[in-house]
């Protein structure tokens, strides 16, 4: 968590634009990353070049969703604006998918902002698809791919 202070920008910069979707303040961000750290121990996982930090996912490889059964669930996935179209978020998750398919999960889900179109529209190309919607929350999923080398 020596990232943390680079993750709470990352976090804030990330929902520029679509602040009801993330944390009201950098506290409440502080708040939320450290939930997602012992929630997600081995799927927390942060992205970096250059020397920063420029992306981070949070993915629990083994979720207990009440009507999906066990899924991997990513409860985060960010990528900082300037490093956004360069390959860093698809490589997170393809991180995080390697770890469901180590955990035997077979399926990939999460929600995002219905506002969220340019994520939604990310996740539709991966493969997801919107099988509900709870208030301003779409529920999205996707099966997990097996690996390139298999």
């Amino acid at each position: 968590m020596e990232d943390l202070p680079a993750l709470v920008e990352l976090l804030m910069q990330a929902y520029r634009g679509l602040e009801e979707y993330g944390e009201e303040s950098p506290e409440e961000a502080r708040h939320y990353l450290k939930w997602l750290r012992r929630t997600c121990k081995e799927g927390f996982l942060v992205a970096e070049a250059e020397g920063q930090v420029v992306g981070l996912i949070a993915a629990c490889p083994d979720w207990k969703d009440w009507e999906l059964g066990r899924v991997l669930e990513i409860h985060e996935i960010a990528v900082a604006p300037a490093w956004q179209g360069k390959g860093v978020g698809r490589a997170l998750l393809e991180e995080a998918y390697a770890l469901g398919r180590a955990c035997g999960m077979r399926l990939a889900a999460l929600w995002v902002g219905e506002r969220n179109l340019r994520a939604r529209a990310w996740y539709q190309k991966l493969g997801f698809r919107a099988i509900g919607q709870w208030g301003e929350w779409v529920r999205m999923v996707a099966p997990i791919p097996s690996a390139k080398d298999e």
